[in-house]
């Protein structure tokens, strides 16, 4: 586990090892997602009051995003033409290390806290692009191409799950989110407060 946190801060420092330094035992990776998806959940009061169900939806939407993703870009850097000599998963989770930091936005004020998210998700971006372009010899712009065509399958995915945990009883879902949902043409459970106004 030590060399998997080692792992992170090297590419926090934009240093990127060969892919199979990157393959670690499966449990190693897999309480890292955890972890981070039970960080993420910290964010989500307004998902209601059940905290053992925002958890749950945290950790599902975290793997669930993870593993979609780490497929999608494998084919993507395949299609390019990517010389990858072995699976990306190991890669993907540890260049999201910075999200365990995110958390400490919520004590800065409300204007400073809105900037230090945008700032953190831009150099995770930044870190994301520079490993996978590194271990598989695409260019960045190729790379960064690639993250863009997955986030409007990211979003389609959250829609899913959010309202997967509202029918099963994980969450409730604000008025706003409803309607992302619906404009996505996921559909919302009836006792949701959108579809209850209407």
């Amino acid at each position: 586990m030590r060399l998997l946190i080692d792992d992170v801060l090297d590419l926090l420092r934009l240093r990127v090892k060969p892919l199979a330094v990157y393959q670690y035992p499966w449990w190693q990776p897999a309480l890292l997602l955890t972890l981070l998806g039970l960080i993420a959940s910290g964010d989500t009061a307004e998902l209601g009051g059940n905290i053992a169900g925002r958890i749950g939806f945290m950790v599902l939407f975290t793997w669930l995003e993870t593993v979609f993703f780490t497929r999608f870009i494998t084919f993507w850097l395949r299609l390019a033409k990517g010389e990858l000599t072995a699976p990306l998963f190991g890669l993907v989770v540890v260049a999201s290390g910075l999200q365990f930091v995110e958390p400490l936005t919520s004590w800065l004020p409300d204007d400073m806290a809105a900037g230090a998210d945008v700032a953190l998700s831009l150099f995770g971006l930044v870190v994301l692009v520079n490993a996978l372009s590194v271990v598989s010899t695409v260019s960045r712009l190729r790379v960064m191409l690639g993250v863009a065509l997955f986030m409007p399958l990211a979003l389609v995915l959250l829609a899913a799950t959010l309202s997967f945990a509202k029918t099963a009883g994980w969450v409730e879902l604000p008025a706003d989110m409803v309607a992302m949902m619906q404009e996505q043409g996921v559909a919302v459970p009836a006792s949701a407060p959108a579809a209850r106004a209407k």
